[in-house]
């Protein structure tokens, strides 16, 4: 049912404008992770088109507004995207584009992919890490953030590391509560600007379900549609 659902959105979003364009390659998970980035920026009020290596031509950002990237193996995604889809995206998020990622999306975000080699977008300044201190995998972690406590949803997400210099260049949006460890941020490229979570407020409820979770405050669906909308500057 899954890949019949992701088989319907790639047959359908030819017949519709589009002005976001979500990951959907090698890369992103599709076990929730590409219909839940989706789902989120329908919420946010776009018209989401789904790219892979096989669809992208760089006439693809003239209409789009927002880059989403879902969660799965951040990796896997910058080895299939290359240094063409990588460079373009880059220029999009510079000229004025906005970018939004997801775990994955978040570790992609750095100079180098977490502690690897792999190369990242480098769209954001410092080290991306796997947070080391979760409940368990998945769970439900409180987070710190600028209004209070929040609960959100991680899988194998990271926390960034910045110096105090590239500090300044950002605006923390959570942290983790066991570390202080910081979880989101904002923060601009060129003219461009970028949110990122290492935890998953675009997480479905069966997430939960299937883990036996339970995020006591609700689902973040709102949080990763503002997200959005704050990236492509709606």
């Amino acid at each position: 049912m899954k890949l019949f659902l992701f088989a319907m959105l790639l047959f359908s979003q030819s017949l519709f404008a589009y002005d976001a364009l979500v990951w959907g390659g090698p890369g992103a998970c599709k076990d929730g992770c590409i219909d839940g980035a989706v789902f989120v920026t329908k919420l946010a009020g776009f018209n989401p088109m789904i790219v892979t290596p096989e669809n992208f031509d760089s006439s693809l950002f003239e209409s789009a507004k927002i880059w989403v990237q879902p969660g799965g193996k951040s990796g896997a995604a910058s080895n299939a995207m290359g240094t063409e889809i990588r460079e373009a995206l880059k220029q999009f998020i510079f000229n004025g584009g906005g970018y939004v990622g997801f775990c994955a999306g978040a570790f992609l975000t750095t100079p180098k992919v977490g502690q690897t080699r792999v190369t990242g977008l480098g769209i954001i300044d410092g080290k991306t890490k796997v947070y080391r201190r979760a409940k368990g995998y998945p769970s439900v972690e409180k987070m710190i953030t600028p209004t209070g406590m929040s609960y959100q949803y991680w899988e194998g997400g990271p926390w960034f590391s910045f110096d105090s210099a590239q500090l300044k260049k950002v605006t923390v949006k959570s942290r983790y509560f066991t570390t202080n460890r910081i979880n989101a941020v904002e923060t601009t490229y060129g003219k461009g600007r970028i949110s990122v979570s290492g935890t998953h407020p675009e997480a479905p409820q069966w997430w939960y379900d299937d883990s036996q979770l339970i995020d006591t405050d609700g689902l973040d669906h709102n949080l990763a549609a503002g997200m959005i909308k704050w990236a492509a500057k709606n």
